[in-house]
């Protein structure tokens, strides 16, 4: 308000030049800071696991090791909709991790040395009627709320605390999810190392879990980063065309 009182007092009072000078200067302050955004479109992505801006991103050549396959004999899949960014329009939300198509109780291994963080082998799905009442609480808000994701949507799960021996540039953190079962083993502080089998894939936390059915057995498989300003996913920011390409480059050929 005060600033279109003060353009129309400068054009009442005829100081032109003031006035252009005005409206030069407020509609430069007005227009959309485009730098960044036309930067990280222009930046060669290829290489990258995720892409924050200039100071926040982790390239492959960060790693000081690679990870080994979580389901071993079954690659990072080439479909889009099982990758990260692919929306998932059921719960309002996209996904953030990669779906393994390891068949029902194949073993899922720890892509790296570890400790245990959070380990439910305990759980049961819910109802197909309640797991479709926390779809439609997910609809109403608009996205899905951490509480239904990670304790009805992601079923048994295990999460393991890499630490910084991983990268020295973020804490990083693994999520297994969808188990069948979890050894009585993998408990909470215990220490896993790269290769230990930390559960068995299945559906559990799907629809087809909910109506305890054996379909669509798979790994859901997420790695976090962790710094002071957030918590980053695997491929965020990452063009489509890149995403499998830079994904592959996390495990050893």
């Amino acid at each position: 308000m005060y600033i279109k009182t003060l353009l129309m007092w400068l054009k009442k009072m005829k100081i032109k030049h003031l006035y252009i000078a005005s409206i030069v200067f407020l509609g430069a302050c007005a227009a959309p800071t485009s730098s960044y955004e036309l930067l990280n479109e222009k930046k060669d992505k290829h290489g990258y696991i995720f892409y924050q801006n200039e100071q926040t991103y982790l390239h492959v050549d960060d790693l000081k090791d690679k990870l080994i396959l979580p389901a071993e004999g079954y690659v990072v899949p080439e479909y889009l909709n099982l990758l990260p960014n692919a929306k998932r329009e059921y719960r309002s939300g996209h996904h953030m991790g990669v779906d393994f198509s390891a068949p029902l109780n194949h073993p899922i291994r720890a892509v790296y040395d570890g400790v245990i963080v959070r380990s439910n082998g305990y759980q049961k799905d819910v109802d197909i009627d309640t797991y479709n009442s926390f779809l439609e609480i997910s609809a109403k808000v608009g996205k899905t709320p951490e509480d239904i994701y990670n304790f009805i949507l992601l079923g048994k799960s295990v999460v393991i605390d890499h630490g910084y021996s991983l990268t020295t540039k973020f804490r990083t953190i693994t999520v297994y999810s969808h188990l069948s079962s979890i050894p009585d083993d993998i408990i909470a502080g215990s220490v896993v190392a790269q290769g230990d089998v930390i559960g068995f894939s299945g559906n559990t936390g799907t629809s087809s879990g909910a109506l305890q059915n054996k379909k669509g057995a798979h790994l859901h498989w997420e790695i976090f980063f962790d710094d002071s300003k957030g918590r980053y996913f695997i491929g965020q920011n990452i063009p489509t065309e890149l995403l499998k390409n830079n994904i592959d480059l996390l495990f050893e050929q």
